[in-house]
């Protein structure tokens, strides 16, 4: 790069705790040596460490507010992000997640922005608009195509995402796949962390680890441990959100408080991974999902809702990525796979997991190999390549 670091902005929300989040704390850190990178937050809310090489353009907006109010408020927040762009000579301008796209895409339709723009895709578009109304997923789908025929290039975290956003919008913009990073070393550091938790030795514990949202569906899993209720076993929820109090509600209807455990919000949800038994995701929608990376990352034979996108490109890759698991749980090649909403197979999947010891074994034998195919070290070359533009 004779000497010279190109310039780059990279547009998220905020970093809170987050898949896109976490991706972009870690290509702070691991590409800081190579460009000059400013952060663009539209929220200051920050969790992860942000590198004091790493220069901050904060807009300062409400992450919470009325939806009208905030699309009328695109214009003016492309124009501060053009300026500052345009003040500080940056050409090149990556966003991830919705509303910097939409930002980046007015900035350069109609603002006169010659760089080029990047815009990351981590979910999968049709099935995420499919629980919204009729008018949202309408709208939802023309931001969408317009803001993505004005990028220059699109990285997919998934295949599947790929495919959904050439067959289902249209885009003609070239779409590369460029997984999701994750920091193998960081995760074995502080998964030797002890946790507050005292895990019981003749319990088998059950853990899932993510924001507490609708669509990441964790209702799902408490219905599916109450089967499970007689059984020797235990259910760690690591995590905060929206869906807190509705989650700790329905635990105490079903009677199982002394079952599952509320753990909160934690910086370092590895040291719960690291010593329970069995991993499991049930969301409805995902892009892909780096807690499944984390959990193999901890040697844990992990169970996953079959839900679009990235479960069956991570546990199952050399099946059909266009078929889902219905009716009954699938064995995959490092874990396993059940029909998204589907409350009597998570519970049968997760009763296999816990009686079949074998099985368990076979799936820890591959895990960590697995990971380390999504190494930050292995992945940021591809991120490197296209943001340098070669």
């Amino acid at each position: 790069m004779n000497g010279i670091k190109p310039k780059l902005l990279i547009f998220i929300n905020t970093l809170q705790t987050g898949g896109a989040e976490r991706v972009v704390s870690l290509l702070l850190e691991h590409l800081k040596n190579d460009f000059e990178i400013h952060l663009a937050l539209y929220s200051n809310y920050v969790d992860y460490n942000i590198p004091p090489e790493i220069k901050v353009f904060n807009l300062n907006q409400p992450l919470m507010q009325n939806k009208i109010v905030r699309f009328l408020k695109l214009p003016q927040i492309s124009l501060q992000v053009f300026r500052y762009c345009k003040k500080n000579n940056i050409h090149n301008s990556v966003a991830f997640l919705y509303r910097p796209c939409y930002i980046n895409a007015i900035m350069k339709s109609f603002l006169g922005f010659r760089g080029r723009v990047i815009m990351c895709e981590g979910t999968h578009q049709t099935t995420m608009q499919e629980s919204h109304s009729a008018i949202y997923r309408m709208f939802s789908k023309f931001m969408v195509m317009y803001s993505y025929k004005r990028a220059d290039l699109i990285l997919a975290n998934s295949y599947a995402i790929q495919t959904d956003l050439v067959e289902n919008f249209k885009i003609k913009t070239p779409v590369r796949v460029v997984y999701n990073p994750v920091d193998l070393q960081l995760i074995k550091s502080n998964a030797a962390e002890e946790p507050e938790f005292v895990f019981e030795k003749d319990i088998f514990h059950f853990i899932t680890v993510g924001n507490l949202r609708k669509e990441k569906n964790q209702l799902l899993l408490v219905q599916a441990f109450f089967i499970l209720k007689n059984l020797p076993c235990k259910l760690l929820i690591v995590g905060a959100g929206v869906m807190e109090e509705e989650l700790k509600q329905k635990v105490k209807d079903l009677g199982l408080i002394d079952k599952i455990v509320f753990c909160g919000f934690d910086k370092n949800p590895f040291k719960y991974v690291n010593r329970s038994d069995c991993f499991v995701l049930s969301s409805n929608v995902e892009g892909f999902p780096n807690v499944l990376i984390e959990a193999l990352a901890c040697g844990k034979p992990v169970i996953s809702t079959d839900c679009s996108s990235g479960p069956r490109e991570l546990l199952a890759p050399d099946t059909d990525l266009h078929h889902r698991a219905i009716n009954n749980y699938e064995i995959g090649e490092y874990g396993i796979l059940t029909p998204v909403k589907d409350v009597i197979s998570l519970a049968n999947a997760m009763k296999k997991m816990m009686e079949d010891e074998a099985l368990r074994e076979r799936f820890l034998s591959k895990a960590a190999k697995r990971a380390e195919q999504f190494d930050v070290n292995e992945i940021k070359q591809y991120f490197h390549v296209a943001f340098a533009g070669l």
